[in-house]
């Protein structure tokens, strides 16, 4: 024989079990409380709860990501039951157009930042060029070359 254990307050399975004997009557078993013969069903993404009469199936996101998509913030669920009102799994939300769009605004962000150092490094080098006039090669001085590289970054900056 075997009995199903549930949580004693949420009704959640815990275990399966094996009874004792009954010492004092033949055939009998010791049956724990908060115990059923009634064999739980598992599916995916379920977790079966005992309502004192029958098992359910409660939803179990239990360990996934979720987000509010106002206010973005990013939780783990712990609790068995529906997702918290407003939020969504975080692996449905990377799909949305909403997403995708934050994310290309957020790789122009990194380039115009990128573009806007490579400027300021460039300016520093193009002053040590005013202050130390050089030929970078026979046809062309440091100025004029940090010069040409400053145009071409402020060009990609434009056209971000």
């Amino acid at each position: 024989m075997i009995v199903y254990i549930y949580d004693e307050f949420s009704g959640e399975y815990v275990r399966e079990y094996t009874p004792q004997s009954n010492p004092k009557k033949t055939g009998e078993y010791l049956i724990p409380r908060f115990s059923t013969l009634k064999k739980p069903v598992f599916k995916d993404g379920f977790y079966p709860v005992f309502d004192g009469d029958k098992w359910e199936q409660i939803p179990d996101y239990r360990g996934l990501d979720v987000i509010n998509p106002e206010t973005k913030y990013i939780d783990t669920v712990d609790t068995l039951g529906e997702l918290p009102d407003g939020y969504i799994l975080y692996e449905d939300y990377i799909k949305t157009d909403e997403y995708k769009a934050e994310q290309a605004e957020i790789r122009a962000l990194e380039t115009k930042n990128q573009l806007l150092n490579e400027l300021d490094e460039l300016d520093k080098k193009r002053i040590r060029a005013v202050c130390e006039p050089s030929q970078k090669d026979e046809n062309q001085t440091w100025l004029e070359y940090y010069t040409s590289q400053i145009v071409e970054l402020r060009q990609q900056l434009q056209e971000l």
